[in-house]
Order: structure tokens, then C-alpha cells, then sequence
């Protein structure tokens, strides 16, 4: 077995545990509160991502993670997929992600750019590239947003929009 082959196998076992890490972690998110992005996926995850782009120090990576690893590691654990899922047509499938695979970045990527833009077509490309959640989930998290605000104003018969 040459270099390469034997490479080729560490990343295999590497890449495996790190995969049961990511499918075996089952925290949901559902709001942005401090430290979120770092609570959202496997520190497995993170500490690979790191090691990857700032070199392989154990001992600097438990210090501080930078906001560059976070977002990469939030995308990968976004865009896994537990079975790999069959090509019939001649372009390929976009990806579906189920609402607990939400992590704060794709969800912060897709507010923001409907806020900005209010481009479906714009938000779509990214949701299709694995960047953003999708113009419809979009949607539906604005108008969630919209009715929990509204019911917490009739709960508490105020007209005014509550503390942040």
C-alpha cells in the first residue's frame, strides 16, 4: 500500500467518526441566544475544522475558535446527510434539510439576504449551493416570528413590540 492509499484510509476513519458525531448530535436550534453558533455543532467537528485551517496545535484550538471554523463547521453538519440519496433525473436533486439539521448561520444567511434583497430567486441559489435555508422556510420562520410577537401582545394586551 503506497502514501497515498494509506492516507486515503485515515481520512476514511476520520471522516466516519467524525459523521457519527454530527448525525448522533440531536440538539435542535431554535433562537440566537450568546454562544449558540458553538453550542449548534460537535466540538469532533470543530476541532477538526480548526485543525484543518490553522494547523494541527491541540493546545491553541482549545483556547479559541475562530468565526471562520464556526460557520464551515455549521455548514458541514447542515448539509450531511445521514444516506446518500439517489440521482434519477440529469441534474441533480436539490437537497432537502429537515428542520432539526437548521444551524444559526444558514438560517442568518437567508434572513439577512430576504431583508436586504426580498430576492426568492437570490436566497434560493444559496439555499441550492448549501449556504442559506430555503426562500419558503424563510417564509415560514418570518411569519412564525410575526404570529409569536402578535399572540404575545394579545396575551399581555399591550400594542407596543416586546423587549429584545
Amino acid at each position: 500500500m503506497n502514501w497515498i492509499q494509506t492516507d486515503a484510509v485515515h481520512l476514511a476513519h476520520a471522516a466516519q467518526i467524525v459523521r457519527c458525531h454530527i448525525i448522533e448530535d440531536d440538539k435542535v436550534f431554535n433562537e440566537f441566544p450568546p454562544g449558540c453558533q458553538q453550542d449548534s455543532v460537535p466540538s469532533v467537528l470543530l476541532a477538526l475544522v480548526s485543525m484543518i485551517s490553522e494547523g494541527p496545535s491541540i493546545k491553541h484550538h482549545s483556547e479559541s475558535t475562530t468565526p471562520m471554523a464556526l460557520s464551515i463547521t455549521q455548514l458541514l453538519k447542515f448539509n450531511t446527510l445521514k444516506h446518500r440519496r439517489a440521482n434519477t433525473g440529469s441534474t441533480p436533486r436539490p437537497v432537502r434539510h429537515a428542520t432539526m439539521q437548521e444551524m444559526p448561520v444558514p438560517i442568518y444567511i437567508g434572513l439577512m439576504l430576504h431583508a436586504h434583497t426580498r430576492k426568492r430567486e437570490l436566497v434560493n441559489k444559496l439555499a441550492h449551493m448549501g449556504i442559506s435555508i430555503s426562500y419558503d422556510r424563510v417564509l415560514s420562520l418570518s411569519t412564525q416570528s410575526g404570529n409569536t410577537a402578535c399572540h404575545l401582545c394579545h396575551k399581555e394586551q399591550v400594542v407596543c413590540p416586546p423587549p429584545r
